[in-house]
């Protein structure tokens, strides 16, 4: 615990130190030759002059980043494994599609029904205004599905 949060200091840090010497580097073809096109040497692939301080730092800074995150993403792999009794899948969070439904609150709108082999006509419910009480139950009339290949109709 204390280690990934003192390890979580030292990454946010690096960060900041990252992002601030790669912004005060100058780009490889910051001279005016390099405006126009020119390599300014006779090399092959330009001027290669010999490592800054910047660069260093740039290259230490990164080093120390990717340590930092992969020491992070250890860390959090063998937390989350030993806090849940071991590694979940995803896959083991999805519900059995074969599942009987979750109950609604009451007040809550159910999902819409759709009737299936042998199961019952879904029914409308009026209500009256001023008892919220069950008047009448109507048979809900669905349209039949499109057959296989036709296109359905749109109303205008």
């Amino acid at each position: 615990m204390i280690l990934s949060v003192i390890l979580t200091i030292v990454h946010v840090i690096v960060c900041l130190f990252l992002v601030v010497v790669v912004l005060l580097q100058s780009g490889k073809a910051a001279d005016l030759a390099g405006a126009f096109g020119g390599m300014g040497s006779q090399t092959v692939f330009g001027p290669r002059g010999a490592a800054t301080a910047l660069s260093r730092a740039t290259t230490a800074s990164a080093v120390l980043f990717m340590v930092t995150s992969l020491g992070l993403s250890v860390i959090a792999t063998r937390q989350s494994g030993s806090a849940g009794g071991g590694a979940k899948s995803v896959l083991e969070s999805v519900k059995d599609p074969g599942a009987a439904p979750t109950p609604t609150a009451p007040g809550s709108v159910p999902p819409p029904l759709a009737p299936a082999g042998g199961a019952a006509q879904p029914t409308v419910e009026l209500l009256d205004p001023t008892t919220g009480k069950v008047v009448s139950k109507q048979p809900l009339e669905l349209p039949p599905p499109p057959a296989a290949g036709q296109k359905q109709e749109q109303k205008k």
